[in-house]
């Protein structure tokens, strides 16, 4: 089994260190004790379900399964940790109904995209990504993003933005989501379980951003103080 894990790990280098670099970022939320922080709590949460899920599609990809559902089915759940952290920087009650509704459309939205990008949804030795949800998931997260950062800008209650840990988790995830709008409709094409297509430079772009997302991640939770959030 070991063997397997060894050799698909040499096969896909820069895939699979996109995996286990979850741990830095991980292990800094527990020393810097981030989890006080609500929204970086659920930063906590979605690193921790980012690693088990990444863990089991590396585990079934190195025994040559398909392990596309877990794709599929990891991008409404990850949406929701993700912009349930925005919940606790909006001001306006106008933006957290959006960011609600927002939630639920995109849970609809992803069920609908995984019944309509596979014909046979028992088949799953067939099972293809979906066709739209990443991209959608990715452009509402953008947006969520512009809109906190108009928030600062219209407060600038922050005296050094370089040391607001928010503002490196947000900066991350606006790098991940940047790359990901216009190449994940090709990979709903471009992966197929037994007639892949070689991409060249274009298959690794999303795990190079995931790696640079989780060292942004880290930067963040570096700059988190458990006693200036105590003042607070």
């Amino acid at each position: 089994m070991f063997d397997s894990y060894f050799a698909y790990i040499v096969k896909n280098p820069i895939s699979s260190i996109a995996v286990f670099v979850t741990v830095l970022p991980l292990t800094l939320a527990i020393v810097r004790r981030a989890f006080l922080d609500p929204s970086l709590r659920l930063l906590f949460c979605y690193l921790v379900l980012k690693f088990i899920v990444d863990l089991s599609m590396l585990h079934f990809a190195s025994n040559r399964t398909n392990n596309i559902i877990f794709y599929n089915l990891s991008i409404p759940l990850f949406y929701t940790l993700l912009g349930g952290m925005f919940y606790f920087k909006f001001q306006e009650r106008v933006q957290r109904q959006f960011l609600i509704a927002s939630i639920v459309g995109l849970f609809f939205f992803s069920a609908w995209d995984v019944i309509n990008s596979n014909e046979d949804l028992h088949n799953m030795r067939e099972h293809r990504v979906v066709l739209y949800s990443k991209t959608v998931e990715g452009v509402l997260m953008i947006l969520l993003i512009l809109l906190y950062f108009y928030e600062i800008i219209k407060s600038l209650q922050i005296p050094n933005l370089l040391t607001f840990p928010f503002f490196w988790v947000c900066s991350g995830l606006l790098l991940y989501y940047s790359s990901l709008i216009f190449i994940a409709p090709v990979i709903h094409y471009a992966y197929t379980w037994n007639n892949t297509m070689d991409l060249g430079i274009t298959e690794v772009i999303p795990s190079i951003f995931e790696i640079l997302c989780a060292l942004l991640f880290s930067v963040g939770i570096y700059h988190f103080s458990p006693r200036n959030y105590a003042k607070q």
